[in-house]
């Protein structure tokens, strides 16, 4: 009983590292090949492809001022200019 114990750990240890090189060697992935298309797949793509530039042709384009508080705030702001004019004194 304990030698089952044993290999059942074994295998619950184990089990986790032979995963990742496991998942190197599924199949129908593959690195490195290109897709041979025929001609039909490359005239669907490209008319696919035409009628998605038409599509984004069509958006118009976005306003300059998406601001929605412009009209709240002020047209010029009262920013001081220089130096304050309150001076400290230090006390000595």
């Amino acid at each position: 009983m304990r030698v089952v114990r044993v290999a059942m750990l074994i295998a619950v240890m184990t089990g986790p590292l032979a995963a990742p090189a496991f998942a190197q060697f599924t199949p129908g992935f593959k690195l490195g090949e290109e897709k041979y298309r025929s001609e039909e797949e490359i005239a669907r793509a490209k008319e696919n492809e035409d009628a998605a530039k038409a599509a984004r042709a069509k958006i118009p384009d976005a306003k300059q001022n998406a601001d929605p508080w412009a009209t709240v705030r002020p047209e010029t702001s009262a920013k001081p200019k220089g130096k304050s004019t309150a001076k400290s004194t230090a006390v000595k």
